[in-house]
């Protein structure tokens, strides 16, 4: 019976140790899981910890680990990761300086975006500004023209009239309307100019408000530039045994942040070659709302096959 039980126990040493060099990423999963289904070679996980200052809730961050983790089985056509309640492999949200940081800066970023949005408008009226003054400009040259036109008529039959030895009461009447028709042209003409030069000093103001702003914006960018510049992926950390994940902007960007530190739980280090990969060090290119794996990654899941590595080392 004696000699039953501890062969038992070796064929169960054997399977485990099997297992793990085999599969190193089921190290994380608890001792009975993998004795109980031996054939499973999925890494477990589950939320842990969770800080309600991140104003999300369970279930919401559980659909998201899952999504993170169905990125890496649509991109390989293999399921790594389940998720388990009563796995080891926990996912903690620990909210302190970066989440601060982060939201400042998109605070931040949303404002230069609505100044932006407000320097479009600006720009859209002082386009209808020019086009209006334009417009008014034409006006005051065809005004003017007639309004010349007409003085060197009135003054061409002023002196014909003289020439002819003077005018009688009925022409003088005709002169005096001839010429009030023509002061009154003429103030019509003035109160156009002068309309005219408010429009061109009102849009002066504008394209200078307009330069003002723009010289602003331009500083604000450069100095959240300088700020906000994007950094290595400290968002979160696979520490051996979880994985906390520490600030995102949204759901898109924490969606891929878990996948990437479920990338470091198979094992899998950074890839310097490729900004578009899910294992970058910097949270930067990737395509946040519709990710897919890319060539750089599944050689990272090739090369870090024990497997692969067994036949490399044949191959030397």
């Amino acid at each position: 019976m004696r000699t039953g039980s501890l062969l038992f126990i070796a064929m169960l040493l054997l399977l485990l140790l099997y297992q793990q060099m085999q599969y190193p990423q089921i190290r994380l999963n608890p001792i009975t899981t993998r004795l109980t289904h031996p054939l499973d070679t999925r890494l477990h996980f589950k939320i842990g910890d969770v800080d309600p200052r991140f104003h999300l809730s369970r279930s919401e961050l559980e659909e998201l680990a899952q999504q993170a983790a169905n990125i890496w089985q649509q991109g390989t056509g293999r399921s790594w990761f389940v998720y388990d309640p009563h796995a080891r492999l926990a996912i903690n949200f620990i909210y302190d300086q970066r989440q601060e940081q982060t939201t400042q800066r998109l605070t931040a970023l949303e404002k230069i975006q609505n100044t932006q949005n407000q320097q479009q408008f600006q720009e859209q009226e002082i386009n209808q500004h020019k086009s209006e003054i334009e417009q008014s400009q034409q006006l005051i040259d065809a005004k003017q023209t007639s309004f010349q036109q007409q003085v060197q008529q009135y003054n061409q039959f002023v002196e014909q009239i003289n020439r002819q030895g003077g005018a009688s009461p009925e022409l003088k009447q005709q002169i005096e309307q001839q010429k009030q028709a023509l002061e009154q042209m003429k103030a019509e003409l003035n109160q156009m100019v002068m309309q005219h030069n408010q429009l061109v000093s009102q849009s002066n103001f504008q394209v200078q408000s307009y330069n003002q702003i723009n010289q602003n914006i331009n500083q604000t960018i450069q100095t959240y530039n300088q700020e906000y510049a994007a950094r290595p992926f400290d968002k979160g950390l696979f520490n051996g045994h979880s994985i906390n994940i520490y600030e995102f902007e949204n759901q898109d960007d924490l969606r891929l942040v878990i996948a990437h530190e479920l990338g470091h739980a198979l094992g899998l280090p950074h890839t310097e070659h490729n900004s578009h990969a899910l294992m970058y060090p910097l949270l930067k290119d990737q395509n946040m709302h519709d990710f897919q794996l890319t060539m750089d990654d599944r050689q990272l899941l090739k090369e870090n096959s024990v497997w692969d590595k067994f036949l490399n080392t044949l191959k030397r």
